[in-house]
């Protein structure tokens, strides 16, 4: 019968920011195709056993910010001191230093056999250790993590000598990526729809010139649960609104969620929009009857980096075809994955990545429900010995395009499959 999720929880204490096995020369232990290159071999301290509490949190609440780092907190117990950094006796003495990576994980059988589901992945960024103060006590060391965004914004820039005119958004992404020696086999990056103006050279953070670009191709920038850097294309994105959803409802006969916070107001209304592109004219929308109905709301972009003001206004007009009308919105649903008869709920909550599709069923007040199709933009757990609880925060997909074929996307009566640029 299957049983609770397992957790699982590492250090890897090597230089360099590979996860994974380091592919070492006549080390039949990492062979071609298991080993990654690296420039030290892994040298990681498996602390499961000592792991009171872990929370994570990765992605964004609301659809027109930016992914932001993803963090987590461990806390270990440390009844031998161990986990201070500052005693010598610690066999980890000397080791103990910031930015070590740390790497967190579920190990789960759904009654098909085990299956390890990685749940987040970055870097210790600090060790607060607290000392146990009475018999009720547990002396503990805290690790707050951070994923690789934190890399990526420790790196200054100015001239970007490959950033050449007439460049894909996902290779001008990948040669910024090469500034900060990232590992190639921890990047995923699509060509991206989008043609890149030259680099513009001005002093940024190599995180704010990624976040330029992904904005300039209305894709998706962030680092998934094994700490790979991923950018999907704005097609790519349009494309993952006909996935096959995964359905969670209150109403029975699915996935049940144990929370849910849904909301109506006019946070997310955008009526008045302004995109421009470096060197450009800004491109402004406005839609009057938004506007008479709910007042301005107005929403800008700016310097970024496609090469026409004609796709710069694309962009305008899309957005503001998403989000000139108040919309019914479910911004989470949270799952109780330490119950042993929900195993399709335990899969879901593991598994869940950001932008992936989900069908959420909200009954309400008056024999009535509510169903909407969204993407999941951000993930929490919440772990403890004896409590897991995994809170899916979602929005509506900006981008949905005509596809052909489609039950869902390929109905043209101008609240489903949208033309998209």
């Amino acid at each position: 019968m299957p049983g609770t999720p397992i957790l699982g929880v590492s250090i890897d204490f090597a230089n360099g920011p590979n996860f994974g096995n380091p592919l070492l020369l006549d080390d039949p232990s990492t062979p071609l195709g298991v080993g990654i290159l690296a420039d030290a071999p892994a040298d990681v301290v498996d602390v499961s056993n000592i792991a009171l509490k872990v929370t994570i949190r990765r992605g964004k609440n609301r659809t027109l910010g930016k992914f932001e780092a993803g963090t987590a907190s461990v806390i270990l117990e440390d009844q031998t001191g161990d986990w201070n950094p500052q005693n010598p006796s610690s066999p980890y003495y000397g080791k103990l230093l910031p930015l070590r990576k740390l790497r967190v994980w579920a190990d789960y059988d759904d009654g098909g056999g085990t299956e390890r589901y990685y749940l987040y992945s970055g870097y210790i960024t600090s060790y607060d250790t607290n000392f146990a103060l009475g018999v009720e006590n547990t002396s503990s060391v805290t690790l707050q993590c951070v994923d690789a965004f934190r890399l990526f914004q420790n790196v200054n820039i100015t001239t970007v000598a490959g950033g050449t005119v007439g460049q894909d958004s996902g290779t001008r992404i990948d040669t910024l990526l090469d500034l900060a020696s990232w590992p190639s086999s921890q990047r995923h990056l699509d060509t991206g729809n989008t043609l890149c103006q030259v680099d513009p050279g001005t002093s940024r953070t190599l995180l704010a010139a990624i976040q330029t670009v992904e904005q300039t191709e209305m894709g998706g920038f962030f680092v998934n649960t094994e700490g790979d850097a991923i950018f999907y294309s704005r097609d790519t994105v349009s494309k993952k609104a006909d996935q096959t959803p995964t359905v969670f409802t209150d109403t029975g006969g699915e996935i049940a969620y144990q929370g849910i916070d849904f909301a109506y107001d006019d946070t997310a209304i955008f009526n008045d929009i302004t995109i421009s592109r470096l060197n450009g004219t800004a491109q402004n929308v406005q839609d009057a009857t938004s506007i008479d109905t709910y007042f301005i709301h107005s929403g800008a972009r700016s310097e970024l980096l496609m090469q026409t003001d004609a796709e710069a206004l694309d962009q305008a007009t899309m957005l503001l075809n998403a989000r000139k009308d108040a919309l019914f919105r479910i911004d989470s649903i949270a799952l109780n994955l330490m119950d042993e008869n929900a195993n399709t709920r335990i899969v879901a909550g593991l598994d869940a990545e950001l932008f992936n599709l989900i069908n959420v069923t909200k009954s309400t007040p008056g024999s009535s429900s509510v169903t909407l199709e969204l993407f999941v933009q951000g993930v929490s757990h919440d772990i403890t010995p004896n409590t897991w609880i995994t809170t899916l925060f979602t929005a509506e997909p900006i981008i949905q395009a005509f596809i052909l074929d489609s039950s869902t996307q390929g109905i043209l009566d101008g609240t489903v499959g949208v033309l998209s640029y």
